[in-house]
């Protein structure tokens, strides 16, 4: 894996307005890295996450979906695969420019694939 370059691309993701916390899991709910605040709000997102991400992406692989997205709380969690064995979650404001963070998200996504895989 060309750890530098996931790093540095969670980073920029990270960095783009309206965008909270970016993780990328393994497929069995293991976090392999995390940008996020010390935020208690956050923080319980990531722990209901990492709960469920197994669950969330048998559901998608059965219905054939290339992403999902959640309301939780105060904030918007999109969960995209990034590889065969990782996970993108993105948790923004609902409020952020959503087609903005869209394509960052698929930008992140395309960069950690080649990483990975």
């Amino acid at each position: 894996m060309h750890r530098t370059k996931l790093e540095q691309t969670l980073d920029d993701l990270y960095e783009t307005d309206g965008v909270n916390a970016c993780i990328v899991y393994r497929i069995d709910g293991i976090p392999i890295t995390v940008r996020t605040p010390l935020d208690s709000g956050i923080l319980e997102v990531m722990f209901w996450l990492e709960k469920q991400i197994k669950h969330v992406l048998r559901n998608m692989n059965k219905e054939g979906l290339k992403g999902t997205t959640f309301d939780f709380k105060n904030y918007q969690i999109h969960i995209t695969p990034s590889s065969r064995s990782t996970i993108l979650a993105t948790i923004i404001d609902p409020d952020a420019h959503q087609q903005l963070i869209s394509i960052e998200i698929a930008r992140a996504k395309e960069i950690i694939h080649r990483c990975v895989s």
